[in-house]
């Protein structure tokens, strides 16, 4: 994924103002906005160039790419360019929550436009910014386009007098933060056929996550070792994947005796959604 390196928090507190702006066919309801707000940055996301679509359709959605941007570089905000899958949630979501995620880790200030895009991405884009509470902010329109002159100029959205509304964030409930990171693991290794108990246990171990620390010598004995085990699996199939079963984000998937944890497309949106799994 093409983007900027992480900045860090600019001495004397100050922070940077960075904007994610999904872009579809627009072009007055990606840059209105800026008429009346300052921003240090801006991130377009669009879909790539060499996108396996009509190529009719991406020479269009770049036109507008490359006229978004000319209008805000004339406005001093510095612009990078992320290539996205815009017509798959979960790479939208992927792609705007690790995004979200580690410019807010830098200090900065995030904003997130959800009507410079199509119906679709904006439900990713809505989702992403309420989970990381980033403002979200939608720009109204005064009227649409009719020619198409009128659509080369403003985009599908003509905005005359500048309205945007600012969404109230409310929180949306995820799993305690071990069980994200397992279900990243899981997402990661989804075409491995997902992962046994004592994988699990194992990456728990790695990510030295409270209670799963490993053998102390005096432990390393057959008897000892086989009651540790015992108990991580305890602790493995009663606290974490019990509660992400209930939840419906993973599922057993039994060969004889034996099982394997495959994470659900419910889980997937909750891995994507994290901002631990980087995009492109």
């Amino acid at each position: 994924m093409s983007m900027t390196t992480k900045n860090d928090p600019l001495p004397g507190g100050l922070r940077d103002v960075v904007h994610i702006i999904p872009l579809g066919h627009e072009i007055d309801r990606a840059v209105a906005p800026f008429t009346k707000n300052k921003a240090d940055r801006a991130y377009i996301l669009a879909v790539p160039p060499d996108a396996g679509l009509d190529p009719r359709m991406v020479r269009k959605q770049h036109y507008f790419v490359g006229r978004v941007t000319e209008q805000l570089q004339d406005l001093g905000i510095a612009v990078t360019f992320v290539p996205v899958a815009m017509f798959d949630i979960l790479d939208v979501l992927k792609v705007v929550s690790y995004l979200i995620r580690t410019e807010k880790e830098a200090g900065n200030a995030v904003y997130v436009n959800m009507s410079s895009c199509g119906r679709k991405t904006s439900v990713a884009v809505t989702l992403a910014a309420m989970v990381h509470e980033a403002m979200l902010y939608y720009v109204s329109a005064d009227r649409y386009a009719t020619a198409d002159g009128e659509e080369c100029e403003h985009g599908l959205s003509i905005v005359k007098t500048v309205r945007t509304e600012v969404f109230q964030p409310f929180r949306i409930m995820m799993p305690r933060p071990e069980n994200v990171r397992l279900l990243v693991e899981l997402f990661r290794r989804k075409e491995e056929g997902g992962m046994t108990s004592e994988e699990i246990i194992e990456f728990f171990h790695d990510a030295n996550t409270h209670g799963y620390e490993r053998l102390h010598t005096a432990e390393r004995d057959g008897y000892q070792r086989a009651k540790k085990k015992r108990a991580l699996l305890n602790r493995t199939n009663r606290g974490y994947l019990k509660e992400l079963e209930e939840q419906g984000y993973v599922e057993r998937e039994w060969r004889g005796r034996h099982f394997s944890i495959r994470i659900t497309k419910a889980g997937e949106h909750i891995a994507c959604v994290s901002g631990l799994v980087p995009g492109g």
